[in-house]
């Protein structure tokens, strides 16, 4: 199998293409590249992809040059995210708006912002002294071999890769980036995050606006998603209340709850979550929500009935070293990585110098929209 090589550092990408705002250029300045490429277009053919090559440059951060490929590659990663959210195989509306940006000045400018960030994660590495030791550079040539071996040839493999990644080059930029990304957090905040501190996550979580439960969940649809019956919803209304009584004459309900939970919960993934799902204002129902901020810790709600079907919510406290998803990652984990490593890396990115070289005026992505 190949390396993921990035998008984006341990595969923290544009899930929610929605809400993902051009990054690392600084949306600014990136909003007006593209609108002087607006302006300049008139005169102006834009490039087919024949007449892009690996050695065109679209722009310069700093120093570094970001090459046609490496960019195809950003344009290629964000489209697909806003095709998978939108749940389109193929974009046709290019006059929509995005995050108050035209679509093709809302691609460009991600594009540019992920370039951006990948070179302040360099500038930052090597003013730290970080680089790639020669075990990083053997690790990643043996895997480089051991794909070849996979796909039984040379050939093969690199047809793989740039079918993935547009090029072997940029696989192994991301590749690179992605080592020293990882250990930049590690020097930064630790390998777990340990040198986040408690008020820095206490802020993050008043930030969010984070909130925290267990809940057992009887939906009023079943497994093909089709409405239960009325004597089922019924049944499943009679077995909360049964629970209710039996949480309310236990001497430990909150063992009793996760118990219950593990043997009743339709929405098995809560289990996932030993120490309470973390979310955000609006992520649940309203009634869940109105029923979870009338709690106090470590106490039960009655029957809170939605339209997706009946829970018993716990509020549970919110800690540091809570998990924070279900892979285990630390609620300080999550925030010295999403909240503090990120931050950080958008305002390096937002303060470096860029030249948008006239390539980049000539992309039209919905030319090269990617199949």
């Amino acid at each position: 199998m190949l390396l993921m090589a990035h998008p984006c550092l341990g595969g923290n990408g544009p899930s929610n293409t929605s809400q993902h705002e051009a990054s690392g250029a600084g949306k600014a300045e990136a909003k007006k590249a593209v609108k002087n490429a607006n302006a300049e277009s008139v005169n102006k053919t834009p490039y087919r992809e024949a007449d892009l090559s690996a050695k065109t440059v679209v722009m310069t951060v700093g120093s570094s040059p970001v090459y046609w490929p490496e960019f195809h590659f950003w344009l290629n990663f964000i489209q697909k995210y806003y095709r998978s959210y939108h749940s389109i195989d193929r974009i046709t509306d290019w006059g929509a708006n995005q995050n108050g940006m035209g679509l093709k000045e809302f691609f460009l400018s991600n594009a540019a912002g992920y370039a951006c960030k990948d070179r302040a994660i360099e500038a930052k590495a090597k003013e730290l002294g970080i680089e790639l030791s020669v075990r990083d550079l053997a690790e990643i040539e043996k895997l480089r071999q051991d794909n070849i071996k996979i796909y039984g040839s040379e050939l093969e493999y690199i047809r793989i890769v740039s079918s993935m990644y547009v090029s072997e080059d940029v696989f192994n930029y991301l590749t690179r980036i992605d080592y020293l990304g990882n250990y930049l957090f590690e020097r930064l905040y630790g390998a777990k995050g340990e040198k986040c501190t408690d008020n820095q996550i206490s802020q993050y979580v008043k930030e969010e606006g984070l909130m925290c439960s267990k809940y057992i969940f009887l939906p009023c649809t079943d497994s093909s998603g089709k409405e239960v019956s009325a004597e089922t919803r019924a049944g499943n209304y009679k077995l909360l209340e049964d629970i209710l009584g039996r949480l309310k004459k236990s001497a430990d309900p909150l063992a009793l709850f996760d118990e219950l939970m593990g043997e009743y919960a339709r929405d098995r993934s809560i289990l996932s979550y030993p120490d309470g799902r973390l979310f955000v204002s609006g992520a649940m129902e309203q009634e869940f929500e109105s029923a979870y901020v009338k709690l106090e810790e470590n106490k039960y709600s009655g029957i809170v009935k939605t339209e997706k079907g009946d829970y018993i919510i716990l509020r549970k406290p919110i800690s540091p070293d809570m998990a924070a998803d279900s892979s285990g990652n630390t609620l300080r984990y999550r925030t010295a990585y999403d909240h503090l490593f990120k931050n950080q890396i958008e305002d390096l990115s937002s303060k470096m110098n860029i030249k948008y070289e006239d390539a980049y005026y000539m992309i039209d992505p919905e030319k090269l929209q990617n199949n």
